[in-house]
């Protein structure tokens, strides 16, 4: 498999300048455009991306250029897309199938095929993948700090500055999102590439220090609780394949893993003061007797999504996210005026976000059973069968995405997707393996709690993942 791997992508194709500084802008712009999940328009009924559209452009381009188009048609019968074009197939015949509403479980398919077309794409050709790779990691620090900066404003101001932040309506407090689609994708997108980037061999002091004191601030913006679960979760993993499955000598293992050690304290830290400040009950929204609501008030339940009630690509009959849930309040919160409470030290299994999805999950399990249990009820179905627990009249998302993929595709879409990831393992270059392990752990824990598999930036890394050895790299390897 490993020569299949080799032979099949990251070719290093003769191109013209020209044909060269395109497509790698194209690469530069898909990049980018993962950053930007905010952002879309309605095309024909449905909520269309900028990062679907970037990533359909450079697919096109590279089918319809013929210098191109032989070394994309080959990085196609690579084992990780032939494994994910089976897990898309599958879902398309469990929505043939199954579904209630072809029209509603396209949308999904459409960009489950798009994501298809993007991780081929970025396999290509292999200056494209190692280019992406460096804009990513040349993101980490600035992300988390405008993150940090934009968060700090929009409290400090009580949301009369509030660009690039949403109002959390369980906690009163204004969190981060920048230009993602919400906080929780925000803080994704930050700990994915930090773990590429902390990971990685030969990174300088300073980039390190960067790094761990940035990329805290930009986790306590977030105000997310998964992400730093998540964070840890990959470094730990990282450290522990590192020291017990590569074979240089100890103070070199040692000196590997310092980095990632070095975030890890300044995280665990950061987090553990904050988690200490103030106090993490929900605010009392009791109101004086004989008073009741503002009928002109806002309602409780606002379409900004709260912590990790994250974007599950559910579409609303608007196209947007569908809200996450507010509590039974007779107070109904006041942006203007917050009573801030501590998300960070809130950790409750009966409410808040985690009770929410235990709930979802009870929904799901209904259908979850007989024939559906193994082949699924169609892409995207849940929403059509369930109101969002806590909002009546907004379709119901799945925000956990093994959940979301047994609902919809079953034991066989479940175990297509499993092999995805372990395909995606094997593949990795040998040395690359410490930091595949520790990223995937990562995001397996994250896409429990949240759903980003649908989203560019899962396949950016995947294709940055499984990319030659660069000659640097076979160098530290060596030494």
């Amino acid at each position: 498999m490993k020569n299949l791997s080799i032979a099949a992508a990251y070719s290093a194709p003769s191109l013209a300048r020209r044909t060269r500084l395109v497509t790698l802008a194209l690469i530069v712009a898909v990049v980018i455009s993962s950053f930007l999940g905010r952002y879309d328009a309605e095309i024909a009924g449905f909520r269309v991306r900028i990062e679907q559209v970037v990533p359909l452009a450079l697919a096109a381009w590279m089918i319809v250029h013929p210098a191109l188009r032989p070394a994309f048609l080959r990085a196609l019968r690579h084992p990780v897309p032939l494994v994910f074009a089976a897990f898309v197939a599958w879902n398309v015949i469990s929505t043939l199938v199954f579904s209630p509403s072809l029209s509603w479980s396209a949308s999904i398919l459409i960009w489950l095929f798009i994501d298809l077309l993007l991780l081929v794409s970025l396999m290509t050709v292999a200056e494209g993948a190692d280019l992406a790779g460096r804009v990513g990691r040349w993101s980490v620090a600035p992300w988390a700090l405008v993150g940090f900066a934009a968060f700090v404003v929009a409290n400090l101001t009580r949301g009369q500055v509030a660009l690039g932040t949403d109002f959390d309506w369980l906690y009163e407090v204004y969190v981060t999102r920048l230009t993602a689609i919400e906080a929780n994708i925000y803080a994704s997108i930050l700990i994915f590439w930090t773990l590429l980037t902390i990971t990685r061999r030969g990174i300088g002091r300073w980039e390190t220090a960067a790094i761990a004191i940035a990329v805290p601030l930009g986790l306590v913006a977030s105000q997310t609780r998964t992400a730093v679960f998540s964070l840890v979760l990959g470094l730990g993993v990282f450290a522990l394949f590192t020291l017990f499955s590569t074979r240089s000598t100890w103070r070199t293992r040692f000196t590997r893993i310092l980095p990632t050690a070095i975030l890890g304290v300044t995280l665990v830290v950061t987090y553990g003061i904050v988690a200490a400040v103030g106090n993490a009950a929900p605010a009392d929204r009791t109101l004086p007797a004989g008073d009741a609501p503002s009928a002109s008030a806002p309602a409780a339940s606002p379409t900004q999504l709260v912590d990790d009630v994250t974007a599950s690509p559910s579409p609303s009959a608007d196209g947007g996210v569908p809200a996450s849930p507010a509590p039974q309040a007779t107070r109904i919160p006041d942006p203007t005026n917050p009573e801030q409470q501590n998300k960070i030290g809130d950790v409750d299994f009966q409410g808040g976000t985690i009770g929410f999805r235990l709930e979802v999950a009870g929904l799901a399990a209904q259908e979850i059973k007989g024939i559906n249990l193994w082949f699924g009820n169609g892409t995207n179905t849940f929403g059509l069968r369930h109101d969002q627990p806590g909002t009546p009249g907004v379709s119901g998302h799945i925000i956990m995405l093994p959940v979301q993929v047994l609902y919809d595709g079953g034991i066989v879409g479940l175990g297509l997707l499993v092999a995805l990831f372990v395909t995606v393992f094997v593949c990795v270059p040998r040395p690359r393996k410490p930091i595949a392990a520790g990223l995937l752990a990562s995001y397996a824990l994250s896409a429990t709690l949240t759903s980003m598999f649908w989203f560019a930036v899962t396949w950016i890394l995947i294709a940055v993942l499984l990319r030659p050895l660069t000659e640097d790299e076979r160098d530290l390897d060596r030494s």
